[in-house]
């Protein structure tokens, strides 16, 4: 049942994301965090190279999203 709930936790953070949330992102880590304690837990440590990559992948992409994120802001005339 676990696996079930971290995957939905994951789609919602990609919802989130793809709403431009930056809490997307936040949720997108806490999720992989998650992922880790289930991996420890059960025993299956397959899935902590899983959320590494996916963690990894998450940060890089938040990164350029915040840097375009910038460049996007219009100038304050006066």
């Amino acid at each position: 049942m676990m696996p079930y709930i971290l995957s939905l936790i994951g789609v919602t953070a990609l919802f989130f994301i793809g709403r431009k949330r930056w809490w997307g992102w936040v949720i997108a880590w806490g999720n992989e965090c998650l992922w880790v304690a289930f991996a420890v837990t059960t025993q299956q440590y397959g899935f902590i190279l899983g959320a590494a990559v996916y963690g990894t992948i998450n940060m890089a992409n938040a990164i350029v999203w915040k840097r375009d994120a910038k460049k996007e802001k219009p100038a304050i005339l006066h």
